[in-house]
């Protein structure tokens, strides 16, 4: 009979046998180390941490160091019995439970009532129990005594990836350790040691893709390369992509210039690529965000090389991106590619999902930054006084609308509205092209002032400017160009009354006569719902009415006089 030895995955392989193998964790290994060469071991410990970053290996080293012929020792020598037992996983002193399978009140009170006796051979009995959070509250509350007052003897470890489920009271009976996630660029090393020794050929590229995919977990990334590795003898970027199914960066960039610039033309032709392709459109889209985030910490941080584990060729796209867009852009298209993020991940056929997402993303890219608008009104107020001081008019650029320039009237506007009265009131004030002595030079005849001829004379003053007399009617009589404003609108009586001088002379040499100007500001009057309901409540008719139908007001809305139509 031939036996065959049988082939050990590399994750198992290259499992950390000493604590100077273990990647990515050094606070961890510095404290337990210290706490071996002092002598102060805990009876309880916690290691927390996400999956494959090496909590239960810790725990099986700790538990060498502890009945290592040499110790306690702070780096046990792994050729002992004690150690090559628990390597091998028949040390009778070791125990590991898996606390999903062995959750229960009656597993925890063996647990107990094996505590009491002695090791065999070592000098500690160590018990490592595996995703501790999966006990049921009576197991936990079992466990409390014993983790509380063990034997001397004893020395538990708890390992979980949820510490959040674990009961305070067992967490203040522990050492609490959280272990982190490891970094790209540490994971890289490894792995590229591991190939070496292996005898895997794989490009550097291709290196750096199974860092990244494996999400900080050393365990996956082992896993990867060992899969990989069996798929081909040379490994290369495309075969990782293929097997995988990660998107090209290039295939990103694409994506995240036709958002930026709202190419909707390239966004149908790019999620066509990806169904064809059979690209997973959840992964896509997870992939879509994190170059999105790499983007904005790109924008955000001056340094961002310190913070992204990324090569030089992708932080030069990165910058080369950012340089055509804002921080506040990529903001906003981040925060809705999360939210679509969530819609595609429960929608029956992800691809529509993933093209009216992006298409309705794109669209944020014909919206203006509010920081753009303050920084244009700021620019065209601060030519308004250059302006009326030189007596220049000078044409806005494009065709004029009152519609885009309103918007300081807006809330200017909004600020008077709430301090009107209820008495009509009116403010006239004079102003004139010069001297009252010239004034009797002005044309006393009646003057036409067209529609045609308004519009003309505000296309030659300021924006600003040009917006506030958008808001007041106009009449002409005798050479008296007469200004109202109405209700809040007159609240920019006095920035139109500074640059009385000029508006003037603006209307004078479009009617061929010299004219001056007078403006006129009514406050509305407004009638207080109370009262306006008191004056219904009295009318005859409406009485009779709520009587037949016995009926009663509930709201009253005022309406508009044909007058005033």
């Amino acid at each position: 009979m031939t036996t065959h030895m049988s082939y050990i995955v590399l994750a198992r392989k290259w499992r950390p046998q000493e604590f100077e193998d273990l990647v990515g964790q050094e606070p961890i290994v510095r404290i337990l180390q210290n706490s071996l060469e002092q002598k102060r071991i805990a009876h309880g410990y916690l290691f927390s941490g996400p999956r494959g970053v090496g909590k239960t290996s810790t725990a099986r080293i700790l538990a060498k160091a502890l009945n290592c012929k040499e110790g306690p020792t702070s780096a046990p020598c792994g050729t002992c019995s004690f150690c090559t037992s628990i390597t091998n996983g028949s040390s009778v002193d070791v125990m590991e439970i898996d606390g999903a399978s062995n959750n229960s009140v009656n597993d925890i009170r063996d647990l107990r009532e094996r505590v009491k006796y002695v090791p065999s051979g070592g000098r500690y009995k160590v018990y490592i129990i595996d995703e501790t959070h999966m006990l049921t509250d009576a197991a936990f509350n079992a466990l409390l005594k014993t983790l509380e007052e063990p034997p001397p003897h004893v020395v538990f470890v708890l390992a979980t990836t949820a510490p959040r489920k674990i009961p305070l009271t067992v967490l203040s009976r522990c050492q609490h350790l959280p272990f982190k996630r490891i970094t790209v660029s540490k994971i890289r090393e490894r792995l590229k040691k591991i190939a070496e020794t292996e005898g895997i050929r794989i490009s550097a590229t291709a290196l750096e893709m199974v860092a990244r995919a494996a999400d900080g977990s050393m365990r996956d990334s082992l896993t990867i390369l060992d899969q990989i590795s069996s798929f081909s003898t040379d490994i290369s970027e495309a075969d990782i992509r293929d097997l995988l199914g990660i998107t090209e960066t290039g295939l990103l960039v694409q994506t995240a210039e036709a958002l930026l610039e709202g190419k909707r033309t390239d966004i149908l032709r790019i999620t066509s690529d990806l169904a064809e392709k059979g690209t997973d459109i959840r992964s896509f889209m997870k992939e879509l965000i994190q170059f999105f985030r790499d983007l904005l910490v790109a924008c955000v941080v001056k340094n961002p090389e310190e913070i992204l584990e990324l090569g030089n060729e992708e932080m030069h796209i990165l910058k080369k991106i950012i340089r055509s867009t804002s921080e506040d852009r990529l903001t906003l298209v981040l925060a809705e590619l999360l939210k679509a993020e969530v819609e595609i991940r429960s929608a029956t056929s992800p691809r529509i999902s993933l093209e009216m997402s992006l298409l309705r993303i794109s669209f944020l890219s014909d919206m203006t930054p509010v920081k753009t608008i303050l920084e244009h009104l700021d620019s065209l107020l601060a030519q308004e006084p250059e302006r009326e001081g030189t007596g220049e008019h000078q044409q806005p650029e494009g065709d004029y609308s009152p519609a885009n320039e309103v918007r300081e009237a807006v809330a200017e506007h909004d600020a008077v509205t709430s301090e009107e009265k209820t008495d009509i009131e009116e403010i006239h004030t004079d102003t004139g092209t010069g001297d009252s002595d010239n004034r009797e030079e002005i044309v006393q005849e009646d003057m036409l002032l067209t529609e045609e001829i308004w519009e003309r004379a505000l296309k030659r003053m300021a924006a600003p400017l040009a917006s506030k007399l958008f808001m007041a009617e106009h009449t002409l009589t005798r050479g008296m160009l007469v200004l109202t404003l109405n209700g809040g609108d007159s609240v920019f009586a006095d920035s139109i009354k500074k640059q009385g001088k000029s508006i003037a002379e603006v209307f004078s040499e479009e009617l061929g006569s010299r004219i001056t100007i007078e403006i006129v500001t009514k406050k509305k009057k407004i009638t207080r719902q109370k009262d306006l309901k008191n004056e219904i409540m009295a009318d005859p008719e409406i009485k009779s009415v709520l009587e037949l139908f016995d009926g009663r007001v509930v709201d009253v809305i005022p309406g508009t006089d044909e007058k005033d139509e």
